[in-house]
């Protein structure tokens, strides 16, 4: 059949050799109860196999820098065109990145102020003008009478990469005996070439200063001890006229966090230092390059314990992480890092308002017009509240996701098969239109998508449904439907009505409410705050519009979850009687192959004590340490508790095979001869938690954790799955089946008095209706045993079954951070002015 990518015997993971035609040109949805299939469908089979050709078209020796995909377990596919994947995951950027950065409309910005920005004088904010060469000379005569072994330097490579060599041999033609390269001295006839591709800096000692100026092309600077890094530069093209202090020529890097050129020397570009550093500055103690290191040494170290170091925005460059020179660099009278600070739609109606003649206009025609209309489609993906400079990491999955579909927007590409992983996550209802607006206009021009969804509304704009399942794991990865979608696949669920908490005694006026005044982290706007203890509290409103700024900056700062000296309000009450705060957010799950279930929420610790404690374990002095996969006394020595083996192909793909030696059971014969009820330890991580609730029901401490996670619905996973095969709603079922384990065991007869404190965001990520309805059964028991639930969502069905919802807007960004309505679903849904009382009126 022409016009359809051909799917023939796909048994990867648990697909039970399907084979299907999924058209070409077309929005296909594929939907299914979690863990029936679809993302080994849509990632695993046709992303992967559309990459691993388009690299097996590329040249053996090309092939060996890129990263080979394992060839799917699948007879053949047919019809495929290029792949481009767009996942759900939190963006994995640096702790320097930004939106700005990711999107790559910061690195367009700091070509355009290295084109155009005019210099001005911090000390006295005039422009810079040019000077003599005599007065450059003046300058230096008098700063080597103060240092003696002051050296005369003409900059001839400054940030580049290459090996140079060509560099060094022409400095020797012109006299040139010595250099300073990276900092240091050397001699020129014994330069050695440079890495290649690392950026390095060279400089020519000049005899005096004509001659630095001649090579160095009007630029020279002095070097005042050449044990130091000192560098004082001077120009006869850039000079203050007030000061008489010269300014290099204007450089991309000189606006980069990444580069000493650029980043703040106190914060070296992160924006934040340690609260200890700040108070340090405050005392005029000068930052220099050994309390630098310290700081960074700290926040190394708070990293590693998992702890939240207190940071606060570097005095010094108040937060714009950028050295004081370039921050006074400006065009149109906005320096780079004003307009950094602007939100994407903000940013957009300024430089649309931006005209140049002359020269300049030469120059902006081609950066500006590429700036604008990056910031256009973030705004069509709905992400105009986003500011350039916010942090990536604080970035939601479906933030991150948008932001990979704004940029395939710009890349006016056809023929392509973009592959999505629930781009609706995150979203309110409300701005769903906007996004598969936005999926339309990819489709209308020649392109097909093929996304992975439960959402009803993209589930009704699609033009073909594949439906996989019938159940989970071992019973799901069939075709259960593939055609045109019905209207009963996309007709709001039925949602049960009556649940145990409606007949909860109602919350005493006076002590049964969590209260905070003043919130204003982020873009709340001085808000008074009160949540119910012991009820399912949802908070709500438009993305950006300030739910996580309360959660996190706000609720869990209050709670004492993240320690501050500033705290982002004014006071708090009626947090006393929380016990324990966990938090359960979109960041990742272990992403190794070692990495499973068991492991994660901590469940093979306990099973590994068992198996420990087992008579013909004492008797071989075997201990717990014994049973884990990754100890050498434990494991199967052939593949090192992986279970399979990693083949190196060279230019082919790398593949895994099963261990011969263990037949994928991870460990040593010795340690599998040790039973517990007839199973070995690597039988038990071959069980699915269904077969494991029963198998250790007389176990009370492994059963209580097995059967919260068959409760949330992951009973058809291993034990032992590796975490990469999870889909993202079962990383984040498993994640919060671990904090409500870390909650339970904290949970004593003397505490019962003392509930503890949920807070999780968007629990709902890849879940089927089907799993929403368990989901929303294990928060309600969470509240019948006395705890205080606070939870982020848009899935109207979770706002419907709140006990008390606090919606937050009207908008994002700035016209956002007001608390709109607050109250039970029935309150909130007769709301004039709330975006979301008209989805619940609908629920």
């Amino acid at each position: 059949q022409q016009n359809v990518i051909g799917v023939h015997g796909a048994r990867e993971n648990n697909l039970h050799n399907i084979s299907l035609d999924i058209p070409r040109d077309e929005l296909v949805v594929v939907t299914g109860l979690s863990g029936s299939g679809k993302s080994t469908l849509a990632f695993d089979i046709i992303f992967a196999e559309g990459q691993r050709r388009f690299l097996d078209s590329m040249s053996p020796y090309a092939r060996q820098f890129a990263g080979q995909l394992e060839k799917p377990d699948i007879d053949r596919i047919t019809g495929l065109p290029p792949t481009v994947a767009i996942e759900q995951r939190v963006s994995r950027g640096g702790g320097k990145s930004t939106t700005g950065t990711v999107t790559e409309i910061y690195h367009f910005l700091r070509l355009l102020y290295a084109k155009l920005g005019i210099q001005h004088c911090p000390e006295s904010g005039e422009a810079v003008v040019s000077q003599t060469s005599e007065a450059i000379e003046s300058q230096i005569s008098k700063l080597q009478k103060k240092h003696k072994k002051l050296l005369i330097l003409a900059p001839l490579i400054r940030s580049r990469k290459g090996y140079h060599t060509d560099v060094a041999e022409a400095a020797a033609k012109k006299g040139i005996s010595q250099l300073l390269v990276d900092g240091k001295l050397i001699n020129t006839a014994d330069f050695q070439p440079l890495t290649r591709y690392k950026v390095h800096d060279i400089f020519a000692v000049c005899e005096h200063v004509d001659q630095a100026l001649k090579l160095g092309k009007g630029h020279c600077s002095a070097l005042l001890d050449p044990k130091s890094s000192q560098l004082e530069t001077f120009s006869t093209a850039r000079v203050s006229p007030v000061t008489g202090r010269s300014f290099e020529d204007p450089d991309p890097h000189h606006y980069s966090f990444n580069s000493h050129r650029g980043w703040c020397p106190s914060c070296r570009g992160y924006g934040t230092v340690t609260a200890a550093a700040s108070s340090r500055t405050q005392k005029n103690h000068p930052y220099n390059s050994e309390l630098e290191a310290e700081i960074h040494d700290e926040l190394i170290r708070s990293k590693s314990k998992n702890d939240e170091l207190v940071k606060v925005p570097c005095p010094d460059c108040e937060g714009s992480r950028l050295r004081r020179d370039s921050r006074h660099i400006l065009i149109k009278g906005h320096p780079i890092h004003a307009i950094n600070r602007l939100s994407v739609s903000d940013a957009a109606s300024l430089l649309e308002t931006w005209s140049f003649t002359g020269r300049e206009k030469v120059l902006a025609r081609d950066i500006v017009p590429e700036i604008v209309q990056r910031l256009h489609f973030l705004d069509q993906v709905g992400l105009g509240y986003l500011h350039l400079d916010r942090s990536a990491d604080t970035l939601s999955g479906g933030e991150s996701q948008r932001i990979r579909l704004a940029a395939q927007l710009g890349s006016n590409l056809r023929g392509v098969l973009y592959v999505l992983d629930e781009p609706t996550i995150g979203l309110h209802p409300r701005d769903n239109v906007k996004l598969l607006d936005t999926l339309t206009a990819l489709r209308k021009r020649g392109n097909s998508l093929l996304v992975v969804e439960h959402d009803e509304e993209t589930i009704a704009r699609a033009s073909h449904l594949i439906e996989l399942g019938p159940g989970a794991g071992s019973t799901g990865g069939k075709l259960t439907f593939n055609d045109k979608p019905q209207p009963k696949h996309y007709a709001p669920a039925v949602m049960k009505e009556d649940y145990p908490r409606r007949s909860l005694p109602k919350v005493s006026a006076k002590t049964g409410w969590m209260k905070l005044t003043g919130c204003c982290a982020n873009n709340l706007k001085n808000i008074d705050v009160r949540i119910p203890q012991a009820r399912l509290t949802v908070l709500t409103g438009v993305s950006g519009c300030g739910k996580s700024s309360l959660m996190r900056g706000c609720i869990a700062q209050a709670a004492g979850k993240n320690k501050s000296k500033s705290p982002n309000y004014k006071s708090a009450s009626g947090f006393t009687k929380i016990k324990h705060t966990f938090e359960v957010d979109q960041t990742p799950i272990g992403k190794t192959s070692r990495s499973c279930p068991a492991t994660y929420v901590k469940l093979l610790d306990s099973i590994r004590q068992l198996f420990a404690q087992l008579p013909d374990a004492r008797t071989r002095g075997f201990t717990a340490s014994r049973f884990s996969f990754n100890n050498a006394e434990g494991q199967c020595p052939e593949c090192k508790g992986n279970g399979r083996i990693k083949l190196e192909m060279d230019f082919l793909p790398t593949t895994w095979v099963p261990c011969e030696a263990c037949q994928e059971m991870r460990y040593n014969p010795a340690t599998l001869e040790i039973r517990y009820n007839g199973k070995n330890i690597g039988d038990v991580l071959r069980m699915s938690i269904r077969e494991a609730v029963d198998f250790f029901s007389s176990h009370t401490k492994i059963h209580r954790t097995l059967a919260l996670l068959n409760d949330t619905g992951l009973g058809y996973l291993q034990l032992g799955q590796p975490s990469p095969t999870l889909s993202g709603g079962e990383a984040q079922r498993i994640k919060l089946v671990s904090e409500l384990t870390k909650g339970r065991k904290s949970v004593t007869k003397a505490a019962l008095q003392n509930n503890h404190l949920y807070l999780i965001e968007e629990p709902s990520i890849g879940l089927h209706e089907d799993d929403v309805e368990k989901l929303i059964d294990v928060l309600h028991r969470l509240v019948n045993e006395g705890h205080t639930v606070i939870v982020i969502e848009h899935h109207t069905a979770i706002m419907a079954e709140a006990d008390y919802i606090i919606d937050i807007g009207p908008e994002a960004g700035e016209k956002g951070g007001k608390i709109v309505s607050q109250g039970t679903p029935e309150h909130v849904a007769k709301s004039k002015t709330s975006r979301t009382a008209p989805f619940l009126r609908m629920n």
